[in-house]
C-alpha cells in the first residue's frame, strides 16, 4: 500500500479514469461495486475530485440493501482505500465482500469494510508495511515527518484489521513486515482477515517477473519483493481439477458444499496442494513438526490411554506436552478413585465394627521357658 501523498492528482473530473464500477440491480434492493486492479491511480489525500466522484456514484444507488464488493486487486493508494472503506462501513446496507482473486496491500483495508468476507480457495490475501514513494531531494527533518507518517498509517491500517480478526495489535503488527504476509484462502480465514472460503475458479497467468494476471486483470509484481512462488501456481492446479464439474453445476458454492458434493475432487484437489507445497522449506519443517509431535505422544502414551493418544493426534490436535499433562489428571482421576473404592470395600467389610480384644501379657502361673533362660543367663541383673 503505497502513501499517496506522492502520487499525483486529476485537475478536473474529465481527467478521472475510475477504477471502481458500481452496478445496481433491476430491482434495486442490491447492488455490486466492482474493485478490480489498481486502487486509484491519483491520490486521495486533500483530494476533492477524486472522493466526491466516488461519493456521487455510491448515492446514486439510493437505499439498497445490500452491496457485493467484487475484490480482485494487488493494491494501491491507501489514502483511497481508507475512504471506500469508511464510505461502506458508514452505508446502511448490508456489505457482502467477495474476493475473486487477489486481495493485497491497500484493498485488504477496502475488504475489511464487510460484514462477511469470502475470498476463493485459490486467492490470494497480502499485508505488509505502508510505503512511500519518493523523488526529490529531502533533509533528515523531512524524512523523519515521513517515517511518523508512515507509523500513523500503519496503526490506521492496524485498527481495521482489528475489527475483523481476533489478532492482538501486536501480532498484526508483527505480519506486517517489509516483505509481508502472505496466505491462501483458507490461511486468510484461519488467520482471521476473511469469514469464509468460496469455491469460485481464478484463472492465473505469469507473464514475467513483474506482472501476472489474475481473471483477465492485470497485477503488477513490482512492489512485492517476495512473492511466494507456489501461490502464482495455486490456482492453476486448483483450475486442472474444477474443469472436471458438470458444466450444468452453480458456478459458486461453498467449500464444504463441494466437499460434500465431491468428495474425490475434494480429495485429489487437497492431495495436488499438499504435494505442491511440500517443496518450501517451511513446509517441510511443519510436515517434521508433526512427525515428532505424534511420535512424541505415541511414546508417553500409556496401555489403556490408547483413544485419548488418538484424539490428542488427529481429532482435536494437542501438543505433546498438553497430552502428558492430560495424562497425569487422568492418573489422578483413577487414583482418586481407587482410594475410594477401597474405602468403601472397608466400610461394606464391617471391620470398623469389631471390637478390639486388649492383649493382657503374661499373668505369672504358666510357663515361661524364655524368662527361665534369660535367668540363667543373667543372675546378675535380677
Amino acid at each position: 500500500m503505497t502513501e499517496g501523498k506522492r502520487r499525483k492528482k486529476p485537475k478536473n473530473k474529465a481527467e478521472i479514469h475510475k477504477f471502481w464500477n458500481f452496478i445496481a440491480s433491476q430491482e434495486g434492493s442490491t447492488a455490486e461495486l466492482l474493485l478490480y486492479g489498481e486502487i486509484s491511480e491519483y491520490s486521495w489525500w486533500g483530494d476533492e475530485v477524486t472522493p466526491a466522484e466516488f461519493n456521487n456514484d455510491l448515492k446514486a444507488l439510493g437505499p439498497v440493501e445490500e452491496i457485493t464488493v467484487r475484490i480482485n486487486s494487488g493494491g494501491g493508494d491507501v489514502f483511497a482505500a481508507v475512504a471506500i472503506y469508511t464510505r461502506l462501513k458508514e452505508h446502511k446496507a448490508k456489505i457482502a465482500v467477495k474476493i475473486d482473486g487477489w486481495c493485497a496491500s491497500a484493498a485488504t483495508i477496502i475488504a475489511m469494510a464487510g460484514d462477511t468476507v469470502e475470498i476463493s480457495v485459490a486467492g490470494v490475501f497480502m499485508i505488509h508495511d505502508p510505503l512511500a514513494g519518493l523523488m526529490g531531494y529531502y533533509n533528515t527533518t523531512d524524512l523523519a515527518n515521513i517515517v511518523k507518517e508512515l507509523e500513523v498509517i500503519k496503526q490506521s491500517i492496524v485498527n481495521c484489521y482489528m475489527t475483523v480478526t481476533d489478532k492482538s495489535e501486536e501480532e498484526i503488527k508483527n505480519l506486517m513486515t517489509d516483505e509481508g504476509s502472505w496466505f491462501t484462502g483458507q490461511e486468510a480465514v484461519d488467520a482471521g482477515f476473511c469469514t469464509a472460503v468460496m469455491f469460485t475458479d481464478v484463472q492465473t497467468e505469469v507473464e514475467n517477473a513483474e506482472k501476472i494476471i489474475v481473471n483477465s486483470v492485470s497485477i503488477g509484481l513490482e512492489r512485492f519483493h517476495t512473492v511466494p512462488k507456489g501461490l502464482l501456481g495455486y490456482a492453476n492446479s486448483h483450475n486442472n481439477i474444477t474443469n472436471a464439474k458438470n458444466e450444468q453445476e452453480e458456478e459458486k458454492m461453498t467449500l464444504e458444499e463441494f466437499k460434500a458434493k465431491h468428495p474425490d475432487v475434494a480429495n485429489a484437489y487437497k492431495n495436488e496442494i499438499m504435494a505442491t507445497a511440500g517443496t518450501g522449506e517451511n513446509t517441510q519443517a511443519a510436515v517434521d513438526a508433526e512427525r515428532a509431535r505424534i511420535k512424541a505422544i505415541d511414546d508417553m502414551t500409556l496401555p489403556g490411554f490408547e483413544k485419548m493418544a488418538d484424539k490428542a493426534k488427529y481429532e482435536e490436535p494437542i501438543t505433546a506436552e498438553a497430552f502428558a499433562m492430560q495424562i497425569i489428571a487422568e492418573q489422578k482421576k483413577t487414583g482418586q478413585a481407587f482410594l475410594t473404592d477401597r474405602e468403601k470395600d472397608i466400610d461394606d467389610s464391617g471391620v470398623k465394627n469389631v471390637t478390639p480384644t486388649p492383649n493382657t501379657g503374661h499373668d505369672g502361673n504358666e510357663e515361661d521357658p524364655y524368662g527361665d533362660l534369660i535367668d540363667q543367663m543373667y543372675p546378675k541383673t535380677k
